[in-house]
């Protein structure tokens, strides 16, 4: 999260600086996408100790395709965009690492990045957008820890690098509609239960995430 601070901070300097040499606009954006992922958290149990010694199982979500809200505050400065981009979603997963789909939980996965795009045809009502993100991701989601007959909940922590691409397409001056898509490669380093506490994982859980939506984006 110190991260995401310095970066913001840096953010506003750099578009103060700017403020006289580059044209600039700030941006709010929102809208929807749909989610789709492959990787780890579809495949493998961890194993954990609680702070007594004893022996944990941590399932995960298959993470089928759901649906998440997408929100962004930003700065334009010419042709280059920078922004805090947030998602999140709630929903019922089912648990893998069991014999049939019977077992699920509730999840809630949000996410946090900090995005940087290069915007093609500046300053035309029409320009394509490539870019990439630092992202800061959590997943908390229920009957997925097991120690004896305790079930509880878990929660996966961890960090992605994505890429952006997105067409702007300018309805009025200050009002645009953005189709996008994202594809993050995360990381999941840590994770926390109520029996053991944090812990970083030995072999981190690696996982690819597909975003494609639409957002409509008001510059001020």
């Amino acid at each position: 999260m110190k991260h995401f601070v310095i970066t913001l901070v840096l953010l506003i300097a750099t578009a103060s600086f700017a403020k006289d040499e580059w044209p600039r606009t700030f941006f709010v954006s929102g809208g929807i996408g749909l989610y789709a992922s492959k990787g780890d958290l579809n495949e493998r149990v961890l194993s954990v100790k609680d702070t007594a010694g004893k022996k944990q199982t941590i399932h995960s979500p298959a993470l089928d395709v759901f649906a998440s809200p997408d929100l962004t505050l930003g700065v334009n400065v010419r042709e280059f965009s920078f922004d805090v981009n947030f998602q999140i979603w709630h929903s019922e997963q089912t648990i893998n690492g069991f014999a049939d789909e019977s077992v699920k939980g509730n999840s809630l996965y949000w996410r946090i990045s900090m995005e940087f795009m290069y915007n093609f045809f500046w300053p035309e009502f029409f320009q394509i957008g490539l870019g990439g993100s630092y992202s800061y991701t959590t997943l908390t989601t229920d009957n997925t820890s097991y120690i004896g007959d305790k079930v509880s909940e878990s929660e996966l922590m961890g960090s992605g690098i994505g890429f952006i691409g997105n067409v702007k397409y300018y309805l009025f001056d200050n009002l645009a509609i953005v189709p996008y898509m994202k594809i993050y490669e995360n990381w999941f380093r840590n994770v926390y239960t109520e029996a053991s506490g944090l812990c970083d994982l030995d072999s981190y859980m690696w996982q690819t995430f597909f975003f494609v939506g639409v957002d409509l984006q008001f510059n001020f």
